[in-house]
């Protein structure tokens, strides 16, 4: 692209981001944001996956239900929210954040790297909102007891409601993991790429960061580990949706 033409892209993208956050256009829903894929739909969850190149960026939009974000690259972007300060975050791969109900925002994308993450919309309301052993809910302090710390083989706790508990699964290389509950339905996501994913019948699934594998109650996965590093998933476990009890409480 040509110097010119460069400019003329940052001129649009700068006046589209002003008319955003000046209010002069409306906010628009998660699911109709174009950067936003809708790659799962179920009772419990919306699961986005979303990629963003550099000086692009994602749309003013409402979150109509608390959703959180899982980074799958080192990002540097501005946030806009109406009626507040922007926000320069450096994002960290494998950050875990939580976009609450209510939340309007757009987001710029800056530097030389995209902007890529999985959002997982919880559908159910969600109550007694706790961090744990990760900083999931900005300026609200950790709970990482070592009570917390037994949940196996749901991994390290990073973040729990009453409805919902968010865990970190970390895999050596070569080692083999087993991730499932008997009471509850459970979304495990691929931080990092090169594991082996043993589906049914035996048909072998090499998984690129981002992808996932959901699991209905007392169904269980099972991963290898095939890289030379470690690989790490975010698991969510959910309360039955029928109100039956929860395992692990």
């Amino acid at each position: 692209m040509g110097i010119s033409k460069l400019a003329s892209h940052c001129v649009l993208i700068a006046l589209a981001l002003a008319r955003t956050v000046s209010g002069q256009e409306p906010a628009i829903s998660l699911a109709s944001e174009p950067h936003h894929h809708l790659a799962l739909g179920n009772q419990y969850v919306n699961v986005y996956q979303v990629e963003v190149a550099p000086g692009d960026f994602v749309r003013l939009h409402r979150h109509a239900a608390d959703a959180i974000s899982l980074s799958l690259s080192e990002s540097l972007v501005t946030v806009h929210s109406p009626g507040r300060p922007d926000v320069r975050q450096k994002l960290a791969h494998g950050q875990i954040r939580l976009q609450a109900l209510g939340f309007v925002h757009s987001t710029l994308v800056e530097g030389d790297t995209p902007f890529r993450n999985v959002t997982v919309e919880l559908l159910l309301p969600q109550t007694g909102k706790q961090n744990r052993c990760a900083q999931v809910i900005a300026g609200q302090p950790l709970d990482c007891s070592s009570a917390q710390l037994g949940k196996a083989p749901l991994g390290r706790p990073q973040f729990e409601t009453a409805q919902t508990y968010v865990g970190l699964v970390r895999v050596a290389p070569k080692e083999r993991v087993v991730i499932g509950e008997t009471r509850r339905a459970v979304l495990i996501v691929a931080l990092d790429g090169g594991a082996i994913h043993a589906g049914d019948r035996g048909v072998q699934r090499s998984l690129a960061a981002g992808d996932f594998i959901w699991t209905d109650r007392g169904a269980v996965a099972a991963f290898r580990n095939e890289n030379a590093t470690e690989v790490s998933f975010v698991c969510f476990a959910f309360a039955p949706a029928d109100g039956a009890s929860r395992s692990g409480r």
